[in-house]
């Protein structure tokens, strides 16, 4: 086990030689190293949003066993796991422990959870992130343990956050993304209704507007966001927090 004063020190360490690393197996390695002494023997990071997450790889890395993924995916337990749904609706890092207690009595996620139990993973940590394109993500811990303590929840944290972002580095060839554009109001108001799947002459109507001027105004919009369509500018305005559905 690693002694309280030395958490911070390891966490700094990790987050400084993880920007330099440039191969995705020797950060997934990084990582298990230092959260090996904590009796966390698992790791992953991916998404649960966006496109990554839909393709048929969403992982950065995972190190799982085999076993316990396949029955993973033969119970499609995605589907019900706690801390892909946590993720979605939270960015607060969160134990296992903590997670399970927030689950109502009937809760299917609970299923998933006590699955984990059977192949030896009784404590863990779940810690949202946010991709360079603003997708969701997710790095995620467990062991064979007991409920872990404050400290080490920050510790967790603080290696997941580098781990996360030097991943996105290695993934994305050192491309960091970019700032969100900057729309006018009138072209979120636009947008607004278009993600809502109104037409142009239906948004013209609602906003008392000429068609030419919606169509002005939302050819800038996709301009903007380099959409190559009306879906994917949809999607755009909806990831980059434009609009909400």
């Amino acid at each position: 086990m690693i002694e309280d004063a030395d958490l911070g020190a390891r966490a700094f360490a990790f987050a400084s030689d993880a920007c330099s690393l440039k191969v995705m197996s020797h950060l997934a390695t990084a990582l298990q190293r230092q959260i090996a002494p904590l009796g966390l023997s698992a790791a992953a990071s991916g998404f649960v949003s966006g496109p990554k997450a839909a393709s048929s790889n969403p992982f950065h890395f995972t190190n799982w066993p085999d076993a316990w993924a396949a029955h993973y995916s033969a119970e499609d337990l995605v589907l019900l796991d706690p801390s892909v749904r946590w993720a979605r609706s939270s960015g607060r890092a969160l134990t296992w422990s903590d997670l399970f207690n927030l689950l109502p009595v009937r809760d299917p996620g609970r299923k998933v959870i006590e699955a984990a139990a059977l192949f030896g993973y009784t404590e863990g940590m779940v810690v949202p992130m946010r991709s360079r394109d603003n997708s969701l993500g997710l790095v995620c811990f467990g062991g064979k343990r007991d409920p872990l303590s404050q400290k080490e929840q920050v510790f967790l944290t603080i290696v997941a956050r580098a781990a996360f972002e030097a991943a996105e580095r290695i993934e994305n060839a050192g491309d960091i993304g970019r700032p969100a554009p900057v729309l006018t109001a009138r072209e979120i108001e636009c947008l607004a209704l278009l993600v809502r799947g109104h037409s142009d002459q239906a948004i013209g109507k609602v906003l008392g507007l000429s068609l030419p001027t919606i169509r002005f105004h939302l050819g800038n919009a996709r301009d903007k966001c380099a959409a190559t369509s009306r879906a994917h500018l949809a999607a755009i305005a909806i990831r980059q927090g434009f609009v909400t559905l």
